[in-house]
């Protein structure tokens, strides 16, 4: 049986003491066959929503509303949750290669401004892929007895990059006969800074493009107010330590600045469904075009470069059933 290992929280952990402790540890980027990863879980008892904190959200990710909390909004209240698990000894591999590849929202009706209630967030186990170790956290705002949002966000400690290419090449290979000879990765494949041109997942269907820009800086002012300083989002120089070429938006803003796009098409009030699979990051300055085709039950959008050759992401958000 696995073990389990809790904290609990009056007000979230600070930040300046997790990330001394992730950039300290010597962890290894893949767990070896075999190993058990244990319950890992955290919890908020008190959820407090800062107006000021709102507010740069807000404009930042270009949320219209001020009547209801941006659907988005409580990963960043549960940010510091998730880096107390990803920084405990328990969790076996280094935060620091952890390459956040898809996320869904549940949002069972309008959040309160204020806050109130609790975050409960956890992690149990891995899925082996042909891409590497996938982790999920699990996140709920639980007020009383009700659960009115709810996240899943999947991580992706990636294998090697040999490893990686193998795995795209037998894919390709096995599904040939049914693309007609089209030259298209797997989304998994696609995570990272590979190169290539994608496939528009709307492209052919009724849809409309909006052009917006994620400006220099983005990455260090998003980060200061969702909790997110990740190195990567935060400076070139930093970045290329880490492979990169530049610094890059967080996916969790472009997730957010789409969703914004369509928040009248959905709105708060209404059950719905947010869900993404991030492809390709968001180098920074960068002006991006969001496509997005409608039906009764909401939209689907893709997120690419002014150019449309570089597929960042794909996802929907629909009324939930």
């Amino acid at each position: 049986m696995t073990s389990t290992y809790s904290q609990a929280f009056s007000s979230p952990p600070s930040l300046w003491g997790l990330y001394p402790r992730i950039l300290a540890a010597r962890k290894p980027s893949q767990l070896a066959a075999g190993t058990r990863v244990p319950r890992l879980e955290a919890r908020l008892s008190r959820v407090r929503v800062e107006a000021d904190r709102l507010a740069r959200y807000r404009e930042l990710c270009g949320c219209q509303s001020v009547d209801a909390l941006p659907i988005a909004y409580p990963h960043v209240l549960a940010s510091a949750l998730h880096l107390a698990i990803l920084a405990s000894d328990r969790f076996p591999v280094t935060v620091l290669g952890l390459v956040h590849v898809a996320n869904r929202i549940e949002q069972r009706g309008a959040l309160d401004p204020t806050g109130g209630g609790e975050i409960a967030c956890w992690l149990e186990g891995y899925e082996d892929t042909p891409q590497g170790q996938r982790f999920t956290m699990h996140t709920e705002w639980r007020i009383g007895g009700e659960v009115p949002w709810r996240e899943r966000s999947d991580f992706l400690a990636r294998a090697p990059r040999s490893v990686r290419a193998k795995a795209s090449a037998s894919e390709a290979t096995a599904a040939a006969p049914t693309r007609g000879g089209d030259d298209v990765e797997s989304a998994s494949a696609r995570s990272g800074e590979d190169a290539g041109r994608v496939s528009d997942p709307v492209a052919g269907s009724p849809a409309r493009t909006t052009s917006f820009r994620a400006p220099a800086g983005l990455g260090r002012r998003y980060g200061t107010v969702a909790g997110d300083l990740n190195p990567i989002h935060v400076a070139d120089l930093a970045a290329r330590a880490f492979g990169f070429r530049a610094a890059s938006a967080h996916g969790m803003w472009s997730m957010a600045r789409c969703a914004a796009e369509l928040e009248s098409l959905v709105p708060a009030g209404v059950p719905r469904v947010l869900e993404v699979q991030f492809r390709k990051p968001v180098f920074l300055p960068s002006w991006l075009a969001m496509r997005s085709s409608e039906d009764a039950a909401g939209a689907s959008f893709a997120l690419l470069d002014s150019a449309g050759d570089r597929l960042h992401l794909s996802g929907s958000l629909r009324r939930a059933a």
